[in-house]
């Protein structure tokens, strides 16, 4: 009888805190920003992309004509054929959001491929740009959060997991826990990426709440939303990273609401998860 093998082991597993490492040791400003953020970066991503990929055709090109007279011209036709079809699909990733349609677990998670391909250039355009991280960080959580959301919820208190940082002012774990507790699901209070990992190995639920700052929350996504889904709620901190942070409780019980069966009545709107 063999072992099961984590599929988590091996991978980095970052601290409680290590996204803080260049942290000036003052409070963080609110970092909320809109989705609206994270595409506009993509649209400007693709133009440096085509930009990029027309200037090495044409550096490349003369030597490609020594090796074969058709092979500058396929080339080219590659890199069109290439960046149009990622162009179309982005178009239709953004199509999918302003619709909120199709409601489909298949297309959420295609989407998400979609995004998963240009997400990292994106967030190095940012940089070039001095664009915050943690507001970057913000708009691409709502993103991701609003393409979760187009697959179909309703999921059994069993397969949903809370993700709480310890960092969490402790009414609000109180409070939190709270919440979950009368809709049956369970709630696991994690120092950082290695014992998230490991809470989520134990559990294996289909969808995840997570708890955390913008930085963390964006390093958990990367590393499990081929596994599962993610639903990010950004924290605020008052005090800086990693200590006396809150959240707006309202937003995790329309998460709760949202994602697990039966649904209870809200007063939450759909569409705040995601903006």
């Amino acid at each position: 009888m063999h072992a099961e093998v984590n599929p988590f082991d091996g991978e980095w597993s970052p601290k409680l805190g290590e996204e803080w490492r260049d942290w000036d040791g003052h409070a963080t400003p609110d970092a909320a920003a809109p989705k609206r953020l994270f595409f506009a970066l993509i649209a400007g991503y693709l133009v440096v992309t085509m930009a990029a990929s027309l200037v090495s055709w044409y550096l490349v090109a003369p030597r490609l004509a020594e090796l074969h007279t058709a092979a500058p011209g396929v080339l080219l036709v590659l890199l069109a054929i290439f960046l149009t079809t990622l162009s179309v699909a982005l178009a239709l990733v953004a199509i999918m959001l302003l619709t909120n349609w199709p409601r489909s677990t298949r297309a959420s998670s295609l989407a998400r491929r979609i995004l998963a391909i240009v997400e990292r250039g994106v967030f190095w355009l940012g940089r070039m740009l001095s664009i915050n991280k943690d507001r970057l960080g913000h708009a691409f959580i709502r993103t991701n959060n609003a393409l979760v959301r187009l697959a179909p919820q309703g999921l059994a208190p069993q397969r949903v997991l809370i993700l709480l940082p310890r960092c969490l002012r402790k009414e609000q774990l109180d409070q939190a826990r709270s919440l979950a507790s009368t809709r049956g699901v369970e709630v696991a209070i994690v120092a950082g990426g290695e014992q998230a990992r490991q809470r989520i190995w134990e559990k294996r639920p289909s969808l995840v709440i997570g708890v955390a700052c913008e930085r963390d929350l964006v390093s958990g996504i990367r590393d499990v939303r081929h596994r599962l889904s993610v639903l990010g709620i950004p924290n605020t901190r008052p005090n800086g990273p990693c200590r006396g942070t809150q959240i707006n409780l309202t937003e995790l019980e329309g998460a709760l609401d949202l994602c697990v069966r039966p649904a209870a009545a809200s007063n939450l709107a759909p569409s705040e998860l995601g903006t």
